[in-house]
């Protein structure tokens, strides 16, 4: 990739006074994918930060743009990837994840990198190459109302203490589905937070206080002793046919494929029993949906049953990354699930 052609703008020590308050005139100032580089007490050591890979996912740029505003010098070097603006603001700020007819931006993290998001992936991944931070956040919010928790390809005692900084509920994924943080390793932790629903005023604040003991902390890659944490390993994901008609309400809706429970996004991160009914299903039945483990097998059964044209879980479950939102649940997932005996609680 020629220098020319690198998709990815660079802004070196903004100073506060030049920074709107208003996040959407803050990437309308941006204009595009862009690396901003803030040197700290500390310029040996290096960390980072991704974020706005998803449009409709502002806490982590509105914590971000705070801090910039702040004028605090961070305990070392730190460069922050702002990375879908033009999707943050297409159309109505904060509306969509991706532009329509583009891909998940968070899904390009592995070749081909040939159309402009897969640029901008590759030109993020050489920038770590180059700056070699010590650690990596990947902010977020959920596509549904839920607490904060954070999500780790990588399991070790420095990738639960990144994810402590924001919350103690940590999910251990083994799918690969070209996310940044599958980037991880010894050398490079990558970790995942998840603050919460976009239309969650706590989501914000936990991105902020996180975001504060990321930058200002000299070691964020111990454990605190004592800390008391979830982990829940083997999840699955629930995925829906492409032709799947799907609607949320409180009944069955004639001609949808699959009606799911209007107040599903309680079940977050809620245990729930079996034979807990999450919604209602069409002629097709569970046809038009898959349950599939990191191998890519459908273990449907041992998750979901029906019953009376109602769809049940099948065993104590622990759901997490409800959506509901139509759109997301077509293009990617409409939930997660662990079995309960998944979760194991450790103090570090």
């Amino acid at each position: 990739m020629t220098r020319k052609s690198r998709p990815i703008h660079f802004l070196h020590n903004p100073k506060p006074e030049t920074l709107p308050e208003n996040v959407g005139a803050f990437l309308r100032q941006l204009g595009g994918p862009t690396l901003i580089v803030v040197d700290g007490r500390d310029n040996s050591r290096c960390r980072a930060i991704a974020t706005l890979l998803h449009g409709n996912e502002p806490s982590g740029v509105r914590a971000v743009l705070g801090w910039l505003r702040s004028g605090e010098r961070p305990a070392v070097k730190l460069i922050c990837l702002i990375a879908s603006v033009h999707t943050a603001l297409h159309e109505t700020l904060f509306h969509y994840r991706q532009i329509p007819g583009q891909r998940d931006m968070n899904r390009c993290f592995r070749p081909p990198f040939g159309d402009s998001l897969g640029h901008v992936a590759s030109h993020f991944i050489e920038l770590l190459e180059q700056y070699r931070p010590e650690a990596v956040l990947d902010i977020h919010n959920t596509s549904g109302m839920s607490p904060a928790f954070g999500v780790v390809t990588y399991e070790s005692s420095v990738h639960e203490a990144l994810v402590s900084l924001f919350t103690r509920r940590i999910i251990v994924t083994e799918f690969r589905l070209g996310s940044l943080m599958e980037l991880s390793g010894d050398q490079l932790p990558i970790v995942t937070i998840e603050c919460g629903g976009a239309q969650q005023p706590e989501a914000d604040q936990t991105a902020v206080d996180g975001l504060q003991a990321y930058l200002f902390n000299d070691d964020v890659l111990s454990l605190t002793s004592g800390l008391l944490l979830d982990l829940y390993r083997h999840a699955v994901r629930l995925e829906l046919q492409p032709d799947c008609r799907i609607a949320y309400a409180d009944q069955p809706i004639p001609g949808a494929d699959l009606t799911v429970c209007l107040d599903v996004e309680k079940f977050n991160f809620g245990v729930i029993p079996a034979l807990t009914r999450l919604g209602w299903l069409g002629p097709r039945g569970m046809s038009v949906f898959q349950v599939l483990n990191a191998a890519g097998e459908n273990v449907l059964p041992h998750y979901f049953l029906s019953k009376f044209d109602r769809f049940y879980s099948a065993q104590q479950l622990k759901l997490f990354m409800v959506t509901t939102n139509p759109a997301i649940a077509q293009s990617d997932c409409l939930f997660y699930a662990c079995a309960e005996t998944e979760h194991e609680q450790i103090r570090e």
